[in-house]
Formats: C-alpha cells, structure tokens, sequence
C-alpha cells in the first residue's frame, strides 16, 4: 500500500476586497505627513507608520474580520483571535523590506492599496519553512516546479488584495522597481483565552 501524508501544509488565504483604495491611499499619505519620521523594522527604505488607531480603520478591519475569522478557523486553536497592531507601508523605488516573520502573533496580513506597473513594484515572497529545501535538490536542475521542491512562492501585489498568512512564515519583499508608491498596510492578529 503506498500513500502520501502532506505533514506541514502551510495555508496561505487570499481575497480581493471591495474596499475604497483611493481613500487608504489618501489616509496613508496623511499619516506621514504626520509623523514623517515613521519607523524602521524590516523595511529598507521607504516609509512605515507607527501603530496606528483602530478607530481610525473600523471600516477597513469590518471587511478583514470576517476574512481572518474563516482562516483562523482552519487552525482549530481554541483561543479568541484579536487585532494586536497594524500599520502602513509606502515604498518607493528600490525601497523593500528584508526576510522576517511576525513574532508573537497568531496571524499576520497585508491588503494593498496601491501597485503601479506590476509585477515591477515588488511581490511579497514567502520563504519555505525549511530553511534547507535548496539542499534537497543538491543543485540538480528542477524539471518542473512542484508545491514540493520550491524554495520560495512569489505572490503579485495587487490593488484590493489580502493575504493572510501563519506569523511564523518568513516572507520578505522584493524592491519596488518603479518610480511610484506601492502602498500597503501589514497587520497582526494575536490570540487570548
């Protein structure tokens, strides 16, 4: 008898929203102007927020709920899900942000409100879990790309688009190579019983 058993799927969810880009893009703009400094973590270049005020984005995270409510259930944690943070990127040409994970979260995400000339201005890419898959192939040429040999998943930004993701995956992405913003928001979801 032979079988197949996936043992680490990891669950990627993905959806494209009917959200009002152009006004996130002019509410990412006037939260620079506020604090233009923002802050540096994983990006390099470009511009990222503070936390931001969730009074301020009810009527965006209305639409995520639901969205992270249905992922959250696959993982069948007993424990309630709730908003730990979020916050606004806008990158500019050759801005991007370097290889990380969310630590401390349950459920990490990123809506885009704005993608000039994709894919030029930079896919978000999720790293595979085992940092040595390239080892597997021991430099073999790979026929054809397989949900089990490739080393990382290359995910086009797109305007409305948002992924939910485990925090744990180490993801990072590619530099804007266009003259224009790409704006985003990440957020965290964290858990509590």
């Amino acid at each position: 008898m032979n079988n197949i058993t996936e043992i680490f799927p990891v669950p990627i969810y993905n959806a494209i929203l009917d959200i009002d880009t152009d006004k996130l893009i002019k509410m990412s703009y006037e939260e620079k102007e506020k604090n233009p400094k923002g802050r540096y973590l994983s990006n390099k270049g470009g511009y990222q927020t503070n936390d931001l005020d969730y009074n301020n984005y009810k009527f965006l995270f209305d639409k995520i709920f639901p969205h992270a409510n249905k992922y959250y259930g696959l993982f069948k944690i007993n424990a309630e899900l709730f908003l730990a943070n979020f916050w606004t990127n806008i990158s500019n040409h050759r801005d991007f942000n370097k290889a990380h994970v969310h630590a401390g979260c349950c459920i990490s995400g990123v809506i885009y409100f704005k993608t000039p000339q994709r894919p030029k201005c930079g896919n978000i890419v999720f790293e595979h879990p085992f940092s040595g898959i390239d080892f597997f192939t021991n430099g073999a040429k790979v026929d054809e790309t397989t949900k089990y040999n490739y080393p990382a998943y290359y995910w086009n930004a797109e305007p409305n688009l948002l992924l939910l993701f485990p925090s744990y995956l180490r993801h990072y992405v590619e530099p804007n190579e266009t003259k224009e913003d790409r704006i985003s928001m990440s957020f965290n979801f964290g858990t509590r019983w």
